[in-house]
């Protein structure tokens, strides 16, 4: 059985990925879709009466436990890359999180669950194997209302001849079962990726979680010249997806002592990096050394990070134990020019001026 609303918007690539925890029964949220350092994620849903989730590797035998067709539901066509002028299959994003750290899994001791947007959305769409009473309770939003009128947009109980689910579009699971979610965003920016989860009510996780192996991927040295407010300084960075990463800490010592110089400091106990606006940068040892022009393995960094106390969320890097930041997030961040001269192949860090997407 499975519910599904759609929108005729839709779009693709990127996710968060949920940790393993334990805890007593209560709300608990997830995040997918596109991610920056002024949000969590472009999707956002509300699970209620939750008691534990971890992150499952899931096969494709596996998740035959969710679709009463699984051969339909694993070809089934929830977005389209743009970028790659392709259709993204049920199958394509259980493969995307399986590589990147596994399904997240709720699980609840008890129903209901009630499982809510929080953010609009293009497709809410549920399945489960048989038939298990659940309540679904869409609202929708004009997409030309959400588009040109945000401020004055409406939320109707019926479609209108262009729509989008809005927030507050909800399904109630008043039973015991193994549930399957898919959403997809707005489809306002095209980068963002369909979310999923796994919902288990009445089911317990095993005592001792899977560890979750994080996704390895070999980078390769940038080549581009660096200038740091008009000369000429040498980074160990690397091309990750199109995008140049930097050494954390080299780019805190490169604008030392500048009007837009930021503090870097580490909290071993919480896991955690914090940055601090204004204030010089104290080395720790190793800033700003030559690295040796060879391609790395990376993975993905699982610190959290904070800025000024307050945790953002910027996509980060770990090569030989050093975190790597892509460098337009980190001037974002504060603020710092960056610019790009094609002809000569440079980089500018320009500390004197705003940052301009």
């Amino acid at each position: 059985m499975s519910k599904r609303f759609s929108s005729a918007v839709i779009a693709m690539v990127v996710l968060f990925v949920l940790a393993t925890t334990s805890f007593a029964a209560t709300t608990e949220t997830f995040y997918g879709g596109y991610s920056n350092v002024a949000t969590k994620g472009s999707i956002v849903v509300e699970l209620t009466n939750i008691s534990s989730k971890k992150n499952v590797i899931l096969s494709e035998t596996e998740a035959e436990v969710y679709f009463d067709d699984p051969t339909e539901t694993l070809n089934m066509v929830v977005a389209y890359d743009y970028d790659e002028d392709e259709e993204i299959t049920v199958r394509d994003i259980l493969e995307y999180y399986n590589n990147n750290g596994g399904v997240p899994t709720y699980y609840a001791d008890t129903a209901p669950v009630v499982v809510t947007a929080k953010t609009a959305l293009s497709t809410f769409y549920f399945c489960y194997k048989g038939d298990i009473p659940a309540t679904y309770e869409p609202k929708f939003y004009s997409f030309e209302e959400y588009v040109y009128d945000f401020e004055n947009k409406q939320t109707y109980t019926e479609p209108p001849e262009d729509w989008l689910l809005a927030d507050g579009t909800s399904a109630t699971l008043s039973e015991p079962g193994k549930y399957f979610f898919i959403f997809v965003d707005d489809g306002l920016v095209s980068s963002s990726f369909p979310g999923i989860f796994c919902l288990h009510i009445g089911d317990t996780p095993s005592e001792t979680p899977v560890p979750v192996e994080l996704t390895k991927i070999t980078v390769n040295p940038t080549t581009s010249k660096v200038l740091v407010n008009g000369k000429i300084v040498e980074f160990e960075a690397y091309n990750i997806n199109g995008y140049n990463y930097f050494k954390l800490r080299d780019l805190a010592q490169a604008v030392n002592n500048t009007e837009k110089n930021f503090e870097v400091t580490w909290d071993a106990a919480n896991n955690a990096i914090n940055l601090i606006s204004n204030k010089p940068y104290t080395p720790s040892g190793g800033e700003l050394a030559k690295g040796d022009g060879k391609a790395k393995v990376a993975i993905p960094t699982t610190s959290k990070i904070y800025k000024d106390g307050r945790e953002i969320f910027l996509t980060a890097y770990n090569i030989n134990g050093n975190n790597y930041f892509k460098l337009r997030d980190v001037a974002k961040t504060f603020d710092i020019g960056v610019t790009w001269d094609g002809a000569t192949n440079t980089i500018g860090i320009d500390t004197s001026i705003s940052y301009v997407e």
